[in-house]
């Protein structure tokens, strides 16, 4: 069984979404795929790296009549045969069914057709999959980017990663033939996509490709002279190094992220100085320190309302967030039967994303185990663990690992048993 040349040839021949120069990676072909066939049959696919270097090495000769289809519309050629696929006995018989190498896992996906059509996706896609990618007006791309931030709160971060991927692409191309105020604002516009696909892949477990679209959001940013939002990339690469719990990296960013103040709002003002006030917690800080900083945060989170422009960065910083994170701050610091009660004030009323509720749950469940109650904490943790699998927030569920290391002095508890068979479900891979 000899390599797929073929394939491997058509994929190199076609440029990098995200890199000038470069040509596309086995990944952000997956991506592409995946992207194509969420617009034309609003499923979700899963397509990786892994799957398409399988095609690529000649282990599958013979893919899923859907991955074909995707795979031929992404790399513009007519026919299988020009990607170097060749029907096996097997595939023949079942040629419109992926097979168990195919790596598939489509999920319904309860997302309005109208919706869709109303907010310009499907136009977009159209652009995308046809060639004319750069018909779009930026107003267009920012309607877009909007939609698909309220689909991944209510939805969680796979639902929304296909759209943006695509918008980012049709951007990319975009910019090549833009100029002038066109070009500045399209430069802002491909960097808070960028940053938002970073937190997506975050969400999702994905460090390598966060850690990629968080400088690609970057490099955006640097290109329009967005300070602030270089500043806010860089918070989002401090908040990443958080669930690392890589606490002099997560503190430095913050610090770099803090010296373009003079050129940030106060929202965004507000939520560095959390952050610093958690770093400088996990490294010792004072009692002190800690809550001086946090003061800051909130004096000037409240001279922010009707001072901001609702696209600037850290416009939406709110007070429920900051006393969340103010939460995760005081059990940083030692304090987590303080974390426990804003945990349970602001959880009580609500948050906008079931996701990121599902998040500070599990946070709260960690308070509560170092608040000394193991079965409060296992019970909470339980009750927010199915809608952490249902978003596909590895982030939420690494989190929730975590927690089980803390509650091993109980782990003969019952409740504590039963988050750890929750969680053993909740990470059994997927059957392809």
């Amino acid at each position: 069984m000899g390599a797929n040349d073929a394939l491997r040839a058509a994929r190199l021949s076609r440029p990098s979404p995200a890199l000038d120069g470069e040509p596309m990676s086995r990944g952000e072909l997956a991506d592409a795929a995946n992207a194509h066939l969420w617009q034309t049959t609003h499923t979700r696919y899963a397509l990786d790296a892994h799957t398409i270097a399988r095609y690529e090495r000649g282990v599958v000769r013979w893919p899923s009549a859907a991955y074909r289809s995707a795979l031929r519309a992404v790399l513009d050629v007519s026919s299988d045969a020009q990607l170097g696929f060749r029907p096996t006995r097997r595939g023949r018989a079942g040629a419109g069914l992926p097979g168990p190498n195919d790596n598939v896992q489509p999920a319904d996906v309860s997302l309005d057709r109208r919706d869709v059509l109303r907010t310009g996706i499907a136009g977009l896609a159209a652009a995308v999959i046809g060639g004319g990618l750069g018909q779009s007006s930026p107003a267009d791309y920012r309607r877009v980017l909007e939609h698909l931030q309220q689909l991944d709160r209510a939805q969680g971060s796979d639902r929304a990663l296909a759209g943006v991927l695509g918008a980012l692409t049709s951007i990319n191309t975009a910019l090549r033939a833009s100029q002038g105020a066109d070009r500045t604002t399209l430069l802002g516009i491909a960097a808070r996509s960028a940053e938002f696909v970073g937190f997506l892949y975050r969400d999702l477990g994905d460090r390598v490709r966060s850690l990629h679209w968080h400088d690609r959001a970057m490099e955006w940013a640097q290109q329009g002279d967005d300070v602030a939002m270089q500043s806010y990339v860089l918070l989002r690469k401090a908040q990443a190094a958080y669930d690392q719990r890589d606490a002099r990296r997560m503190l430095d960013l913050t610090v770099a992220a803090d010296r373009g103040k003079a050129a940030l709002g106060r929202g965004l003002r507000a939520e560095i100085h959390q952050q610093r006030a958690r770093g400088e917690a996990m490294l010792g800080a004072t009692d002190r320190d800690v809550r001086r900083r946090l003061d800051v945060a909130r004096e000037e989170l409240s001279g922010a309302a009707g001072q901001q422009a609702p696209d600037e960065p850290g416009a939406h910083y709110s007070e429920k967030l900051l006393t969340l994170q103010t939460a995760v701050c005081l059990t940083e610091a030692g304090r987590p039967a303080e974390a426990v009660v804003l945990y349970q004030r602001i959880l009580a009323g609500g948050v906008a994303s079931a996701r990121d509720d599902a998040y500070f749950r599990i946070l709260l469940s960690t308070s509560l185990a170092l608040s000394g109650e193991p079965d409060e904490a296992a019970r909470t943790a339980c009750g927010a663990l199915p809608v952490a699998v249902a978003t596909h927030s590895r982030r939420s569920i690494a989190e929730a690992r975590s927690l089980l290391g803390t509650l091993q002095p109980w782990r003969q508890r019952s409740q504590v048993r039963a988050l750890e068979d929750a969680l053993r479900t909740a990470t059994q891979p997927s059957p392809s």
